[in-house]
C-alpha cells in the first residue's frame, strides 16, 4: 500500500517547514480601468506641477534680473555721484599758461599748503574765502617763471638753498657759543619738522621758494627803476572794511561838517589816518583823485585830465577790493625826494600792475586760460574746510 503524503496526513513539523504559497488573483476589468484612469490623472497632475515649477522658475529669474538691474542702477547712480563729487573735480582744469595746466586738485593742494605754512607761523587766515585769488596767484607765478629769462631773472638752486636756510636756520643769541654743526643739525630738524607738519615734500617747497625768489627779484628790478624825486601830495585817509558797522556816507558827512579827521579816523580804524607825502603810482586807486589820469583816444593821442580832488576836499567813498577809503589832501602837489617807504610802496604797486597786465594780455591773446565759476568755487571751499591741516607752531627761538 502506498504511503502518500497527503496534506491531511502531514505532521505538524512538515507543515511548519513547508511555506504557504500565496494565492494570486487576476485583476478584474473594473480594477484595470480604474488603474488606467488613475495613471492618466497622475500624468496630468505631474505635467501641471512641472508647468507650475517652470512658471515659478521664470518668475524667479525675472525677479532676479529686475532686482539686479535695480541694484546696477543704484550702484551706477552712487558711482556717478562719487565720480562727479570726488574724482572729476580734482581733474578739471582751473587754469592754463601756455600749456602748463593747473587743475582744481592743484589749487586745493596749494591752498592746503599755504594754510599749513600760515598756521605753522602762527597766523589764522581763512584761505577758503579766497580760492580765486590763489588761482590768480598760481597763474601769476607761472607767467613770471616763463617770462623770467626775458627779464634777466635767473634763480639758481644755490639761491633756493640759501633762502631756505635763511628761513629755518636758527640764529644764536648774543654770547651763546654754538658750532656750525649744531646750527646745521638744528636747521635739518626744524626744516624736516616743518615739511612733516604741513604735509609737503622738499621739491614742492623748493618750487614755492623759487616762485618767491622770482617775485622778489622782479620787485628789485622795479625798485631800481624808480626816480629819486617825484611830484607828491600830502595825504590822509580813513579805511573801512566792507562789513564795518560804520556807513561810509555817514563818516564822510561827519568830515564835511567839520569834525577832526584824525579823531574820526581813530574812532573808525584805530589810527589817525595820516599817510604822508604820496607820489603818483604808490596808491594807484588814488591817482586819479590826486594827480589826474591820462586818457588815450582811438587815434592814439593822449590827454591828461586834472585831479578830481581839490586840495582840502573830502573824497566820496572809494571802493577797492575789500576796503573802502575816504581821503583828503593836506598839501601839494610839490616835487620832493621819495621816501624809502613810498619807494617800496611804488615798487610793490608796479609789480602788481605788471602781473595784472600780463594776465590780461594772456587772456586776450589766448595763451592764458581760466576755468572757474561759482560751482567750482564752492567745491574748493568745501574741500579746504574739510581737510584744513592741523599744525603745531614751532617753539619760539
Amino acid at each position: 500500500m502506498l504511503n502518500l503524503s497527503l496534506p491531511w496526513k502531514r505532521s505538524a513539523a512538515e507543515a511548519e517547514e513547508t511555506p504557504e504559497q500565496p494565492v494570486r488573483r487576476r485583476p478584474s476589468r473594473n480594477a484595470a480601468g480604474r488603474n488606467r484612469r488613475l495613471g492618466t490623472a497622475d500624468s496630468h497632475a505631474a505635467q501641471a506641477a512641472r508647468s507650475r515649477r517652470r512658471m515659478e522658475s521664470r518668475r524667479q529669474r525675472i525677479a532676479i534680473i529686475v532686482g539686479a538691474a535695480l541694484i546696477l542702477v543704484i550702484v551706477g547712480v552712487v558711482l556717478a555721484g562719487v565720480y562727479q563729487q570726488f574724482i572729476l573735480p580734482p581733474r578739471v582744469m582751473a587754469g592754463d599758461v601756455r600749456g602748463v595746466r593747473f587743475t582744481m586738485g592743484d589749487l586745493v593742494e596749494r591752498i592746503r599748503v599755504l594754510q599749513g605754512i600760515n598756521r605753522y607761523q602762527g597766523g589764522q587766515v581763512d584761505f577758503s574765502r579766497i580760492p580765486f585769488q590763489l588761482l590768480t596767484d598760481l597763474l601769476h607765478a607761472e607767467i613770471l617763471r616763463q617770462a623770467a629769462p626775458g627779464l634777466g631773472i635767473n634763480v639758481t638752486d644755490a639761491q633756493i638753498d640759501q633762502a631756505i636756510r635763511d628761513q629755518f636756520r636758527p640764529e644764536p643769541e648774543p654770547g651763546q657759543e654754538v658750532t656750525d654743526a649744531q646750527l646745521d643739525a638744528e636747521f635739518d630738524n626744524v626744516y624736516k619738522n616743518f615739511l612733516t607738519q604741513v604735509n609737503l615734500t622738499d621739491d614742492a617747497y623748493r618750487r614755492i621758494m623759487e616762485e618767491r625768489l622770482h617775485q622778489s627779484t622782479l620787485f628789485g628790478i622795479m625798485l631800481g627803476s624808480l626816480p629819486e624825486e617825484a611830484p607828491q601830495v600830502e595825504l590822509q585817509a580813513i579805511a573801512l572794511s566792507l562789513n564795518s558797522s560804520a556807513s561810509p556816507e555817514a563818516v564822510r558827512e561827519r568830515l564835511v561838517l567839520g569834525q577832526d579827521f584824525g579823531s574820526v579816523s581813530r574812532e573808525i580804524s584805530g589810527n589817525d589816518g595820516y599817510i604822508g607825502w604820496v607820489p603818483e603810482g604808490a596808491f594807484p586807486e588814488f591817482d586819479r583823485y590826486l594827480f589826474g589820469e591820462t586818457e588815450i583816444a582811438e587815434d592814439g593821442t593822449e590827454t591828461r585830465k586834472p585831479a578830481t580832488l581839490e586840495p582840502g576836499e573830502i573824497s566820496t567813498p572809494i571802493y577797492d577790493d575789500e576796503t573802502i577809503f575816504i581821503i583828503q589832501t593836506i598839501g601839494g602837489p610839490e616835487t620832493r625826494e621819495v621816501g624809502s617807504q613810498m619807494l617800496f610802496q611804488m615798487a610793490s604797486a608796479r609789480v602788481e600792475k605788471w602781473k595784472d597786465d600780463q594776465l590780461a594780455r594772456g587772456s586776450e591773446e589766448g595763451w592764458v586760460k581760466i576755468n572757474f565759476d561759482s560751482n567750482r568755487y564752492a567745491w574748493v571751499t568745501d574741500q579746504v574746510r574739510l581737510t584744513a591741516p592741523r599744525v603745531t607752531p614751532p617753539p619760539q627761538q
